[in-house]
C-alpha cells in the first residue's frame, strides 16, 4: 500500500501541469515557486494549518483534528455521508468526532449551500490570489484571478482533498519537520514538544524525515 508522502507526490505530478499552464495563460510567463506554492496549497485539499511549536504535540494535533472536521462539514453542508466518503472514514466515526469535539452539526447545515464543483472552484481562486498577493512579482495580479482561470484549473485536477489518516499524518509531518528544524537534536525536541524520545524517533523514521 503506497505510503501517504507517495499519494501527496502522485498527486503534485498531476496537479504541476495543470497549474503551470493556467498560470502562464494569465501571467504570460512561468513564475517557478508561485505555481509551486499554489499546488503546494491545492493538495492540503482544504487544510490550511499553521505550526505553533508553543503547543504541544498531543494538543496541537487535536487542534488539529477539529480543525479538519469543521472544514470537512462546511465543504458537505453537514452531510455525514458525503463527509464519511471524503475522509475515508465510517459514518460513525464521523458521528463521534462531531460529539468528541461538541460542533454543532445543525448550524453547519443551515449555511448556504454550494455545488460541490462550485465549492472547489471557489477555493482554487481564493488560493491563487492569496498566492499572487505573497509575492512582489505577481501582487498587482491578485485581485485580477478571473473565473475562467479558476475553472481552468479545479476542473483539470483531480480530487485532491486529503482522507482523514493522510491529513493526520501530513500534520504530524510538518510538526516534527518544524521541531527537529528549530531544535536540531532528536532528545530536546522529544522533550519541547512533550512526547517520549522513542515515540519521536519513530515517526521521523516513518514519516521520512531521518
Amino acid at each position: 500500500m503506497a505510503s501517504t508522502l507517495e499519494k501527496i507526490t502522485d498527486r503534485k505530478e498531476k496537479i504541476d501541469p495543470v497549474v503551470e499552464k493556467a498560470m502562464e495563460k494569465f501571467l504570460g510567463a512561468t513564475v517557478k515557486q508561485v505555481n509551486e506554492d499554489i499546488s503546494n496549497r491545492l493538495i492540503e485539499g482544504f487544510i490550511d494549518f499553521d505550526i505553533d511549536l508553543s503547543v504541544k504535540f498531543k494538543k496541537a494535533k487535536e487542534q488539529f483534528k477539529h480543525a479538519y472536521l469543521i472544514k470537512l462539514l462546511q465543504f458537505t453542508n453537514g452531510n455525514i455521508s458525503e463527509a464519511a466518503r471524503i475522509a475515508g472514514v465510517d459514518r460513525r466515526s464521523i458521528h463521534r468526532l462531531i460529539s468528541r469535539f461538541k460542533i454543532d452539526i445543525t448550524k453547519l447545515r443551515k449555511e448556504p449551500y454550494y455545488f460541490r464543483e462550485e465549492k472547489k472552484e471557489m477555493y482554487v481562486k481564493e488560493v491563487v490570489e492569496e498566492t499572487l498577493g505573497r509575492y512582489d512579482i505577481t501582487k498587482e495580479y491578485a485581485d485580477k484571478v478571473d473565473e475562467e482561470t479558476a475553472k481552468n484549473i479545479s476542473k483539470k485536477i483531480p480530487d485532491v482533498r486529503l482522507t482523514f489518516d493522510e491529513a493526520i499524518d501530513m500534520f504530524e509531518r510538518e510538526y516534527i519537520k518544524a521541531a527537529l528544524e528549530k531544535f536540531k537534536n532528536i532528545k530536546v525536541a522529544a522533550k519541547e514538544i512533550g512526547i517520549r524520545y522513542e515515540t519521536l524517533h519513530k515517526k521521523a523514521k516513518e514519516l521520512g524525515l531521518r
